[in-house]
């Protein structure tokens, strides 16, 4: 169990054609379904064919239109390489990070993923038959990024169906009829390794195809419906903050429709795929001043981009970019050559090496803070393209007043063992700066069991090694939020300590286990990463990010939006300045879960549930930030000035 999370030790299945090339079985399987309380959660709208979701919708939750439930994690931090950009997770954690209550060291269930109701009767007033090639696709990876998921671990498929059933009513005294959904399992998978899978899979390939024929007349129902859910495992209560998010499960693409075939069988799509490229050379984000003090060797202009070609045949694929300002009228757009891509299937993942030679951002602008929006775009270009859809993907680079290796998703955790140990990450600033505070995700464990003390250290540079100890704010504990999903917290130094050039920050952890800080597996920076179990300080081996992000100058609170929070367009306040009441525009009344007004601190004033105008008559004088979260894990942020 000890490969469930970084660590460093010192001391009945069904039978399916997978891409048409290879059969999977599996014996053994637990069987049955998630508790009913979990499935119907909504009102719900009836979707029509073709069914088919790529997870490329904003927002942390899958679609509401396509899928009822919110346990899934939608993101491009988990999957490698999946087939369009992002891929919906299945993991040990609720929406909110927290590990499931029933979790164990045997098989449990965890995750699930069910649909809205589809209509498998008819379409377009046809009604709707096996003899119609009805195909349910879908690609899926173990592991990615994240913790593969062992062998007693599994994700499973059902489909569901509608039948009326008649039962006695005791209030009306007389029988009634209801609707009620039978399931049948149709597919499963056994955990592996993400290496053994990445084996068994074709060149340039991540994810594996399969694809199931309907067959069965019971499914060809108005209330049709599909379920993913996952079991998994926790380590044993021997490694008790080991115990946190494993065994995950990546699933990309998934596709209904009639006419389909194995042999012939595509989606006219063209789409980008990996990690959204970053135009920064070392960090994710950085204060903007010490970046302008020294842009060209910050800038980062020549970088990859992954294709895929979801259509039956090749095309032409034109990329391009464009880098908008967000608080002023500067912008750079960049127009790619073309080249052929051919079909994902045949060829998987296809790379692109771009150079924007003539790229930077601009390092002249009278600010302290600023960020901007970077938008990328593939599409079709040859004679056929005009049939095949392009793609986009929209990455927030922001210039805030921290720090960050990581891009906001804890793909993985990291801890030392035994205690009186140490870890660090590498910060280098371009003159002398203050730090006011330090932010760190901490992953959530089975019952909380890595609540346990820690001190945060703030290092001088010894010969590209933490050295003299500049600060340390003893005795902290992890902080987690129960309404946010990766959320970071925020530690304020009682003092201002006062860095030049390298230094470092991190933790000693004085307890024995693993104090199970977030880790981004999916970016490289274990040059920056050491650690101290009592032989010296020495680099970290396993490749990725500590999420520590220290907070530069005297507010020891960070400013900006976070990487983890997905954000839409901005909000319009008006009056703004406001005094006693401010008005709102852009919230969506079906979809406003809460409003929140923050001070300058990062501290929570005041909240409100949906409303157009909100009364600020008790708020001092001062700037705030407004943040309207929604229901599908959208947030919408922007800045309220009170003046009375």
């Amino acid at each position: 169990m000890m490969n469930k999370r970084l660590f460093l030790t010192i001391f009945c299945a069904f039978l399916f054609v997978t891409n048409g090339k290879a059969q999977e079985y599996l014996t053994g399987f637990c069987g049955g379904i998630p508790e009913e309380n979990t499935l119907e959660l909504r009102e719900e709208t009836v979707a029509t064919l073709p069914f088919f979701d790529d997870f490329t919708r904003p927002g942390i939750y899958p679609d509401p239109a396509r899928w009822q439930s919110r346990q899934v994690f939608v993101n491009s931090g988990f999957p490698m390489m999946p087939v369009n950009y992002r891929a919906a997770t299945f993991d040990l954690v609720d929406q909110f990070g927290k590990v499931y209550s029933n979790g164990s060291s045997t098989p449990f269930m965890a995750d699930s993923l069910l649909s809205v109701k589809i209509r498998l009767d008819s379409i377009d007033n046809h009604a709707i038959t096996p003899a119609d090639s009805v195909y349910f696709s879908f690609y899926y990876q173990p592991g990615g990024f994240g913790d593969s998921p062992e062998r007693d671990d599994s994700l499973v498929l059902q489909f569901g169906y509608g039948y009326d059933e008649l039962v006695f009513d005791t209030v009306l005294q007389n029988y009634v009829t209801l609707r009620k959904t039978a399931w049948k399992q149709v597919w499963a998978a056994e955990g592996e390794s993400f290496e053994s899978f990445i084996a068994e899979c074709d060149e340039n390939e991540y994810f594996k195809k399969v694809m199931i024929p309907i067959t069965d007349t019971c499914f060809f129902k108005e209330d049709f419906r599909v379920l993913f859910f996952n079991y998994g495992t926790l380590p044993t209560t021997m490694y008790p903050n080991d115990r946190s998010n494993l065994d995950e499960w990546n699933v990309d693409c998934v596709y209904l429709d009639v006419n389909r075939s194995l042999e012939n069988d595509s989606y006219p799509l063209v789409s980008l795929t990996g990690c959204s490229p970053t135009f920064l050379k070392r960090y994710q984000s950085m204060p903007y001043k010490h970046y302008k003090d020294n842009p060209i060797t910050e800038i980062n202009n020549v970088f990859d981009v992954n294709i895929t070609n979801l259509d039956m045949s090749s095309h032409e694929v034109r990329y391009s970019c464009e880098v908008n300002d967000n608080n002023s009228s500067w912008h750079y757009t960049y127009v790619d050559n073309p080249l052929i891509v051919n079909q994902y299937d045949n060829v998987g993942v296809m790379t692109r090496n771009v150079a924007m030679e003539d790229f930077i951002y601009p390092y002249n602008l009278n600010v302290d803070t600023t960020s901007f929006t970077i938008r990328h775009y593939v599409e079709a270009v040859d004679e056929n393209g005009d049939l095949v859809s392009g793609d986009s993907i929209v990455r927030h680079q922001g210039f805030y007043n921290y720090f960050a290796y990581d891009d906001g998703t804890p793909e993985m955790g990291y801890g030392l063992v035994p205690g009186d140990t140490y870890f660090a990450a590498q910060f280098k600033v371009t003159k002398l700066d203050t730090i006011g505070g330090v932010q760190m995700l901490f992953n959530r464990t089975f019952n909380d069991a890595n609540y346990n003390f820690f001190d945060i250290i703030v290092w001088r540079d010894n010969n590209g090694k933490p050295g003299e100890v500049l600060y340390t704010l003893k005795d902290q504990r992890p902080v987690w939020n129960d309404s946010l999903l990766y959320a970071f917290s925020n530690y304020a130094f009682k003092e201002i300590v006062k860095v030049n050039s390298i230094f470092y920050v991190g933790i000693r952890q004085s307890y024995s286990k693993s104090i199970n800080i977030g880790f981004d597996a999916s970016k490289d920076n274990s040059q920056y990463n050491f650690y101290d179990a009592g032989a010296g300080w020495k680099n970290s081996s396993f490749p990725g990010s500590l999420m520590i992000r220290p907070v530069m100058g005297k507010n020891p609170y960070f400013i900006g939006v976070d990487e983890n929070q997905e954000v839409t367009e901005a909000l319009t306040l008006y009056p703004n300045p406001a005094t006693n009441y401010v008005h709102i525009d852009g919230i969506d009344e079906q979809n406003c879960d809460e409003i929140a007004i923050f001070d300058i601190t990062g501290r929570l004033v005041k909240k409100y549930s949906y409303c157009n105008e909100l009364n600020i008559s008790d708020l001092q004088n001062g700037i705030y930030m407004l943040r309207v979260s929604a229901e599908d894990g959208l947030f919408k942020t922007t800045k309220l000035l009170i003046s009375k």
